[in-house]
């Protein structure tokens, strides 16, 4: 199931967290000639849930993508991910899954206060 179908979903659904609407995780995406600024779906320290409104124009299945992700109140970093999964939908319903393939450590730390904070 999903991107992450090799981890156990009842884990990763523990570890992943919907960003607040007014304080919104903003993700840009860096591809093969192109660039989109979108907004993240869901978060975890492993990868991305990102909303994509106009489609999938430009970006394929296992493609390796530079990422700038900024976390509410925080400033951007970068990092590498791959796109793991696509679903098609109408506005809202289109997104996919991208899991972070190149990472600082510090970032990491970022996202994993993000994610407990998030849990409330």
């Amino acid at each position: 199931m999903g991107w992450l179908a090799t981890r156990n979903d009842e884990m990763w659904r523990k570890q992943r967290v919907v960003p607040l609407r007014m304080a919104p995780v903003e993700v840009q995406v860096m591809g093969r000639g192109s660039i989109d600024v979108l907004r993240a779906r869901n978060v975890s320290t492993s990868g991305l849930g990102v909303f994509v409104p106009h489609g999938f124009d430009g970006l394929d299945l296992a493609e390796e993508v530079e990422l700038v992700v900024t976390l509410p109140g925080r400033s951007p970093f970068l990092a590498m991910g791959v796109i793991k999964h696509v679903t098609e939908g109408e506005g809202e319903a289109n997104h996919f899954g991208l899991e972070f393939t190149a990472l600082a450590g510090s970032h990491r730390r970022d996202l994993e206060r993000y994610v407990r904070s998030r849990q409330g």
